[in-house]
C-alpha cells in the first residue's frame, strides 16, 4: 500500500511516510515533516525545500553528515546540531594564532569546542602530551574523524564514544610523532559543560555509536528467539536522539529561538531567529478523525550551504487493514511571511487561506 499517496500536506513541509513497528510490536506509519530555511551571514531567512531522508547520509571522514529522519517512530525531546566547518579568524596585525574557538547556541543549549593548528605528540616530562600548535590557516572540518577517538590496531581497544578519530591508544608512547585531533574541549571557557572529548564537535551521533548503543536494549538470544523483530523490552527512545552532550533539549524547543554561531563562517559571528512555524498532524480511519501529538525534534543547521532543517514527526497506528486508513493530514501552524517564501510561490493546492478551511473540515465533519 502506498502510504504517501494517503497525505494531504496543506503545509509549506516537505512529508515523508515510512510503515514501520513500534515498540509493542504494533504496526505505524512515521510521518515526519520538514521545515527548511536557507538563512544569510546578515540573518535573511527565506524558506527551501530540503528532502526527507530515509536514510542517514554519511560524510567524509566517516560519520554521519544528516542523520535519516524516517528511522525513528518516536523521539523524545529535541536534537540540536550543526555540520560544517571551522574558520580560523580574521588574520590581525600578529598574523594567524594557534588556536580558535567555534560555538553553537540555540535557546539555552550551548556548545563551545576549540580548534587547534597542527599539533603533534611529543614526550615531555609529565608524559606524553599535544606540542605546541602550529598556526591556524587552513578551514577544520567539524567531523568526528577530526576529534579524539579510534582504535587501537594491536589490542583491538576502540573508543566506543568515536571509534573513527585521532589519539586513542593503549600505549600513549606509541603516540609520539603522531597527529593530535585539532578538534578539542573548551574547557577553559567558563560555564560550558561541552561532554566528553570524543564528541567534541557538532555533528549527529551515528546509531552504533555510545552512548546511543547501549539504550537500544538487550539483543541476546532470549530476544532473538522470544521478541524479535520488535525492539527489546528495555529499549529506550533516547536511543533515537542524535545530539552530541550539551545540544539537546529534554524539553522540545519550539524552533523560533534566537540562534548562534560562532566560528563558521568566514564572515563571522552568525546570529538568526527563524519564523513562528509548527507542523500539526491529523488522520481519518474508517470515518474516525485523530489529531496526533508532535513537537520539534530536530534542528539542524548546515553552516556551509547555510541551511536550517526543523523536522516534526507523528507515529499513526495502522490498522490491521492497512487500506482503511483513509488520510493523513499535515498542517501548517502559523503564517511564512511573504517577505520568507520570496521567490517561491506556494505549492498548487496550498494556499494559505485553505489551511483554516482543510482544519475546519476534520474537525468539525471527520470526513475531509
Amino acid at each position: 500500500m502506498n502510504l504517501e499517496g494517503r497525505v494531504s500536506n496543506v503545509s509549506w513541509a516537505a512529508v515523508g511516510v515510512n510503515p514501520t513497528l513500534d515498540r509493542s510490536g504494533r504496526d505505524v506509519a512515521v510521518v515526519v515533516a520538514k521545515v527548511a530555511y536557507r538563512v544569510s551571514p546578515e540573518g535573511v531567512v527565506r524558506r527551501v525545500l530540503a528532502p526527507v531522508r530515509r536514510d542517514d547520509v554519511r560524510d567524509e571522514g566517516g560519520g554521519v553528515r544528516f542523520p535519516g529522519d524516517l528511522t525513528a517512530d518516536e523521539k523524545p525531546g529535541t536534537d540540536v546540531g550543526l555540520v560544517g566547518v571551522a574558520h580560523p579568524p580574521l588574520r590581525g596585525g600578529g598574523g594567524p594564532r594557534g588556536r580558535s574557538f567555534a560555538w553553537l547556541s540555540v535557546g539555552g543549549l550551548r556548545k563551545v569546542i576549540t580548534v587547534h593548528g597542527p599539533r603533534v605528540y611529543v614526550k615531555g616530562w609529565r608524559g606524553v602530551a599535544p606540542s605546541e600548535p602550529g598556526p591556524l590557516v587552513d578551514p577544520v572540518p567539524l567531523r568526528y574523524d577530526l576529534a579524539y577517538g579510534g582504535s587501537d590496531p594491536l589490542t583491538g581497544a576502540v573508543e566506543a564514544l568515536n571509534p573513527i578519530g585521532m589519539g586513542f591508544s593503549s600505549d600513549p608512547l606509541r603516540l609520539i610523532g603522531l597527529p593530535v585531533p585539532p578538534l578539542g574541549l573548551a574547557e577553559e571557557t567558563e560555564g560550558v559543560t561541552s561532554g566528553p572529548p570524543a564528541h567534541a564537535t557538532f555533528a549527529p551521533i551515528p546509531a552504533q555509536w555510545e552512548p546511543r548503543r547501549s539504550l537500544a536494549g538487550t539483543h541476546d538470544a532470549a530476544w532473538a528467539r522470544e521478541r524479535a523483530p520488535v525492539r527489546p523490552r528495555d529499549f529506550d527512545p533516547r536511543h533515537h536522539a542524535w545530539s552530541t552532550p550539551g545540544l539537546y533539549s529534554a524539553a522540545p524547543l519550539v524552533g523560533d529561538e534566537p540562534v548562534e554561531v560562532g566560528g563558521v563562517l568566514p564572515e563571522g559571528t552568525w546570529r538568526f531567529r527563524l519564523p513562528s512555524y509548527a507542523v500539526a498532524f491529523e488522520s481519518v480511519c474508517e470515518g474516525r478523525h485523530e489529531v496526533h501529538a508532535t513537537h520539534l525534534d530536530s534542528f539542524l543547521i548546515d553552516s556551509e550551504t547555510r541551511a536550517v532543517e526543523l523536522c516534526w514527526r507523528a507515529s499513526i497506528r495502522l490498522p490491521k487493514k492497512w487500506e482503511r486508513l483513509e488520510r493523513i493530514l499535515v498542517l501548517g501552524v502559523g503564517e511564512l511571511s511573504e517577505e520568507v517564501l520570496r521567490g517561491q510561490g506556494p505549492p498548487a493546492g496550498k494556499r494559505s487561506g485553505e489551511r483554516a478551511q482543510v482544519g475546519a473540515g476534520v474537525g468539525g465533519e471527520g470526513k475531509p
